[in-house]
């Protein structure tokens, strides 16, 4: 399937299940979306089980043959969407557990100072891709450096120059002082705010370079002609109150401007183990926020969901109730709810959980397939204006969830 295919057949589910990304089911009511298209009702009914499976298996997961034929029609474009951009051809590189096509990828090394485990699968199947890229340029860029872990690297592997850029003064001179040669370099440099010079012969490449900063480069090297290797993430980040489509939307226009907080769904993912928890402490954690959203919405009215974490970091959320509520009501200035108040919430959020996550399975299956059109929006970008491009998921979930690159030459 060609990229402009993939790239329509993205948008238009997208677009036509926009009532179905905007209608989170708050605490357990049914959103108008899924009761208009007669889901609402299948979907409670779903065993304990089977909405496990569900849960854990994504888009591989085996649905109950009585699933309504729309809820069935998107789950199945759905799957079909998110393994196209698995291995999308084009602009060379390697595939996931592959070999790299310009023989820089060498045997898997222990993680250096500071790196885990994790992070070192990360950064040798990206160095295995960049490399053949790399062959080709006179300067390679790493944008969003942090500690210099992945442009280090890329600079024992390669010739030519390797400038690392970050805006975050503490962690370039930290990588600074973790690169005793010449190459890598280090500039602190902001790129949203003071632009991202490229010339024809660079290569610029990040590694999980979050939300807007990955639309920055991809237009940046479209501009100069610069070969970009590109793994993205958290799409919500960014300093607009939505992203607009980089290509011509054929009159999608509106449905496409994705505000924030449909883009941090792209940051699901299914399975057992997740980054930080596991998926069943993860659904734990929902629980309590949503016990605690309750609580804080008795005490002080009309509070937005979400809102109750505010002022503390989310993993709060893994440990106990009482504490969770304790921490959140003083930071509020509250008194801490009576032990009977935290035992009624505790079982109200037990069974509206229940509900919500089950009237959230069809908002979930669009997870992926918005991560793969942003994706494929950037490659359709470049290709327009005259490169090679291929996606390929780099590397397993496990290691992490985001994990789709995009090669584009226009050499």
């Amino acid at each position: 399937m060609s990229l402009v295919a993939r790239w329509e057949s993205a948008a238009h589910l997208l677009a036509d299940h926009r009532d179905v990304l905007e209608g989170r089911p708050d605490e357990g009511d049914a959103p108008l979306a899924l009761t208009a298209r007669g889901w609402a009702e299948w979907l409670l009914r779903l065993s304990d089980e089977a909405l496990e499976s569900i849960e854990a298996s994504g888009h591989d997961a085996a649905w109950p043959v009585d699933v309504p034929a729309g809820l069935r029609a998107l789950i199945d474009v759905a799957r079909v969407i998110a393994e196209a951009a698995r291995e999308g051809g084009g602009a060379g590189g390697r595939g996931r557990g592959g070999e790299s096509e310009g023989g820089g990828a060498r045997g898997a090394r222990a993680a250096r100072r500071g790196e885990t485990p994790r992070k070192r699968t990360q950064i040798e199947a990206f160095a295995g891709v960049v490399a053949p890229f790399a062959a080709a340029a006179k300067r390679v860029i790493d944008v969003g450096s942090g500690h210099g872990h992945l442009t280090r690297d890329i600079a024992e592997r390669i010739a030519v120059p390797v400038i690392g850029l970050e805006r975050d003064v503490a962690l370039a001179e930290r990588a600074r002082e973790l690169s005793p040669r010449a190459s890598p370099a280090f500039a602190i440099t902001d790129v949203l705010s003071d632009g991202l010079s490229l010339r024809v012969d660079d290569l610029v490449i990040g590694l999980h370079a979050c939300g807007e900063l990955g639309d920055a480069m991809v237009e940046s090297a479209a501009r100069a002609g610069s070969s970009v290797v590109l793994v993205g993430c958290c799409l919500q980040k960014r300093r607009a109150a939505s992203r607009a489509p980089l290509c011509d939307s054929s009159g999608l226009a509106d449905r496409l401007d994705l505000p924030r907080a449909l883009l941090g769904l792209s940051n699901l993912s299914a399975g057992d183990d997740g980054v930080e928890a596991t998926r069943a402490e993860n659904l734990a954690a929902r629980e309590r926020r949503l016990a605690l959203h309750r609580l804080l919405r008795d005490t002080v009215g009309e509070l937005r969901l979400g809102a109750e974490i505010e002022g503390l970091n989310r993993r709060a959320a893994h440990g106990e109730l009482a504490s969770l509520v304790s921490r959140a009501f003083a930071l509020r200035g509250l008194d801490a709810p009576a032990a009977s108040a935290l035992a009624s919430a505790a079982t109200w959020a037990k069974q509206h959980h229940a509900r919500t996550r089950r009237l959230a399975l069809p908002r979930s299956l669009l997870a992926r397939p918005l991560e793969v059109f942003v994706l494929l929006d950037r490659a359709l970008h470049l290709e327009r204006h005259g490169f090679t491009v291929g996606t390929v998921e780099l590397f397993p979930t496990a290691v992490s969830a985001r994990n789709l690159a995009l090669l584009a030459s226009r050499q």
